[in-house]
């Protein structure tokens, strides 16, 4: 699958990690995966460049019941100053939840 060529301007650094392929042309990730964040891989973006050097590039999935948010500017930079309010100590109790939405 050809997608639109992006140019990669990122600095990399050796961990001294090697993987050898296996017969089944496949590498094992285990150890340079741990050194990642945390959050759950469910894939990788892989790129590769004219060099012949290949990326894999993590990502995330976002389940389709939260997509919303991403989706919306407005919730998502509320969402974010709500976040910082509760973080604060700054809290209110909302009384009617399907009003309080409607207004998102």
């Amino acid at each position: 699958m050809k997608e639109k060529k992006e140019l990669i301007h990122e600095k990399f650094e050796h961990i001294g990690l090697s993987s050898r392929l296996d017969a089944r042309n496949r590498i094992t990730l285990g150890q340079a995966l741990a050194m990642l964040d945390k959050h759950k891989i469910d894939e990788f973006e892989i790129l590769i460049g004219a060099g012949g050097n290949i990326l894999l590039r993590p990502r995330t999935s976002i389940p389709t019941r939260e997509l919303w948010i991403h989706q919306s500017s407005k919730a998502m930079e509320l969402l974010r100053e709500g976040l910082e309010d509760a973080a604060k100590g700054h809290l209110t109790k909302v009384k009617d939840l399907k009003k309080f939405t409607d207004k998102l």
